[in-house]
């Protein structure tokens, strides 16, 4: 065989072999993403060329130059695994249409990503770059926003290819979204609002609860004003609004604070909850837990300085899965215990528990990965805010009852809450005073429970009782604000009427009574109910003596018959006989006659 003829026959074999390389580095190629005037906003989907470099990035000079067979079709919705020092690739191939717009956005709406840049050709193998994530500092991104958010320029119709350039420290599955420049700013302007109304409904409450901590100067509105505030940061942080605004030239802090901030914000809520339920009266043990699991949100959010963070991402997620089961095993305890504020810990702390709990498992890989849980975690949050502040009212509403009750004690009598004896006496004696001084009209009423003994002893003490609370709740329908009432003895209460001056509007208001105490009261089995007796006197009628009148209308009571048919009676004024003719005699005898003019 000739020289000419192997020659020939070795360029034929490569020219076979380059064309077999194109035919299967053109079947690798994927398909362009048609951009026309009618579709505004996509998701990308289907497939995505991708690579991972698990060594020093070769850079985009590189990754441009090789063959298509390099980058491996990926599913657009799967999770990529990337740690510390891989960098992830996506080619994206964009085909713009004749009635396409030229202006378009490519946005990650991922807040925590560490790292993204966005390569596109610029003529003569020359590359334009933008930069976003949050090991950047925002002010120095191309475009600062929420989270990465690229400009994407097609200047001619055709396939254009850009490249995408992604770094983590955790596998992430990339939600990437094409949007033109008109549809984007409308989408921008409504996360914008809706941002801005929540963090405000969010910054009113604050201030109104620091208001009442100022006015009240009470440490439980004060620490629910700090939790409040922590709450709000840590939205701000997860929606990306506190890397823009708050801090926007320290990139550290923001890559701190995606993993921080979140541990601090459970860590505050057991501790908050711990406070707010009082743990420390009915569980005292479940308080320590809750207590120590509290304060260790500190150190552990401080793991992922000390140590890996993959490895301190693990360590997180089990204190966020630890963080909201505490909440909900208290909130459910001490509802069953009756406590008022649980149903409002539970309406709080239950949709951001689920969301929470979702999030845990996307990390352990147990459900898919969906970016959207970002957004109603944010919901969960800020729904929680003027939830707990309800419980926090609740809370020192009670708390201001029961220190009002034991103020109390010494003046009112502990089953009915009416005056006690000796209080009531100084009603008495004031009426009297108002009487003899002023000639203001007054009743003064006693009221007796004639069938108490029998139920007492019929029934028990625990119905006797609630017998008696009962009959204060009836004299009180009868009586007005200002009409102070007293318990004198087991079954027998006393009434101060201010402004009565006739006995039939007396009378009408006794028959309500009696007529109120005959009705079955609701709840008891067998049917029970009240027999009254009423002893009156009319202080515009008779004025008796202070000390004596309460023992006057006592043996009024005791005078009638159990079964008497007017329990109505009233202290007549004391009878007076005349004087003797004689006597007058007597008398007029001794007066000096005066002589006749």
């Amino acid at each position: 065989m000739n020289l000419p003829t192997t020659v020939h026959r070795c360029l034929l074999l490569c020219w076979l072999l380059w064309g077999l390389t194109a035919g299967m580095a053109q079947a690798q190629v994927e398909p362009p993403i048609k951009l026309d005037g009618s579709h505004t906003s996509l998701q990308i989907s289907g497939t995505l060329a991708a690579l991972i470099e698990s060594e020093p990035s070769i850079g985009i000079g590189g990754i441009s130059k090789l063959p298509s067979p390099g980058f491996a079709p990926h599913a657009a919705d799967q999770e990529f695994a990337l740690r510390e020092g891989h960098t992830l690739w996506v080619r994206l191939r964009m085909e713009r249409a004749a009635d396409g717009p030229t202006e378009w956005t490519l946005h990650v709406p991922l807040p925590y990503l560490d790292y993204a840049a966005l390569y596109q050709p610029k003529g003569k193998g020359t590359w334009s770059k933008q930069v976003a994530g949050d090991t950047i500092a925002v002010a120095q991104w191309n475009h600062p926003s929420l989270y990465p958010d690229f400009d994407v320029t097609l200047p001619e119709q055709g396939v254009h290819e850009v490249y995408l350039e992604v770094r983590n420290f955790k596998s992430i599955a990339l939600p990437l979204q094409l949007t033109n420049q008109a549809e984007r700013d409308r989408q921008r302007e409504f996360e914008n609002l809706g941002l801005g109304v929540l963090i405000g409904m969010l910054i009113m409450l604050i201030g109104v609860c620091f208001i009442h901590y100022l006015q009240s100067r009470d440490s439980a509105d004060g620490w629910y004003t700090a939790y409040a505030t922590l709450v709000l940061v840590i939205i701000a942080n997860i929606s990306g609004l506190a890397a823009l605004w708050l801090w926007p030239t320290s990139p550290l802090w923001s890559n701190f604070a995606h993993m921080a901030l979140p541990i601090l914000g459970v860590g505050g809520t057991l501790l908050f909850v711990r406070h707010i339920a009082s743990l420390d009266v009915g569980f005292p043990r479940l308080a320590k837990i809750v207590y120590a699991v509290g304060l260790a949100s500190l150190p552990v959010a401080l793991l992922s300085i000390a140590i890996d963070r993959r490895l301190a991402l693990n360590v997180n997620s089990v204190y966020l899965l630890a963080g909201p089961v505490l909440t909900i095993l208290t909130a459910t305890l001490t509802w069953r215990r009756g406590y008022a504020v649980s149903k409002w810990l539970l309406m709080a702390y239950l949709p951001q528990c689920v969301v929470v709990l979702f999030q845990v498992l996307q990390l352990w890989f147990i459900v898919p990965d969906w970016w959207q849980t970002r957004y109603l975690l944010v919901v969960a949050i800020a729904m929680m805010v003027p939830l707990l502040q309800q419980a926090l009212h609740t809370r020192i509403r009670e708390r201001r009852e029961a220190e009002e009750r034991a103020k109390a004690l010494p003046t009112q009598d502990a089953l009915t809450g009416l005056l006690t004896a000796p209080l009531f006496q100084q009603q008495v004696e004031h009426a009297l005073a108002r009487a003899r001084h002023d000639g203001d009209p007054s009743a003064i009423v006693l009221v007796d429970v004639v069938n108490f003994k029998f139920l007492r002893d019929s029934y028990g003490d625990a119905v006797a009782e609630q017998c008696l609370l009962r009959a204060a709740v009836k004299l009180h329908r009868v009586l007005r604000d200002v009409d102070p009432a007293g318990r004198l003895d087991s079954a027998r209460f006393g009434l101060v009427l201010d402004g009565v001056h006739d006995r039939q509007a007396l009378t009408e208001r006794m028959v309500r009574l009696i007529a109120s105490g005959l009705i079955p009261l609701p709840g008891l089995k067998p049917e029970v109910t009240l027999q009254f007796h009423v002893a009156c006197v009319l202080l515009s009628e008779v004025i008796p003596q202070q000390e004596t009148i309460l023992e006057e209308l006592g043996n009024v009571l005791e005078g009638i018959s159990p079964r008497t048919r007017r329990p109505i009676r009233f202290l007549e004024p004391a009878t007076t006989l005349p004087a003797p003719l004689s006597s007058i005699q007597g008398v007029s005898s001794e007066l000096p006659t005066q002589p006749n003019a």
